[in-house]
């Protein structure tokens, strides 16, 4: 059980770094004129960041399922700062 909690936490802090690196893209995009070229190229960027944390979601909720699947877990919080 100790590597399912460390993928866990793992997985919650890649999807933290992914939603700092979509705050930071859709600042960028917003700064951008309708018309600029860089504006399909970042939105591009965009969806295919969301695809994969959704995936990496999917994984995060697997994980906490088999977690609290297993008796010999204790309570606690699921990340530790």
């Amino acid at each position: 059980m100790p590597d399912t909690l460390d993928d866990l936490r793992a997985t919650s802090e890649a999807l933290e770094a992914d939603a700092e690196r979509l705050a930071e893209l859709e600042d960028q995009k917003q700064r951008l004129e309708l018309t600029e070229p860089a504006m399909v190229q970042l939105s591009k960027e965009i969806e295919q960041l969301v695809h994969r944390m959704a995936d990496k979601a999917t994984a995060e909720r697997a994980l906490a399922e088999e977690i609290q699947a297993d008796p010999t877990v204790t309570a606690g919080p699921s990340t530790e700062s």
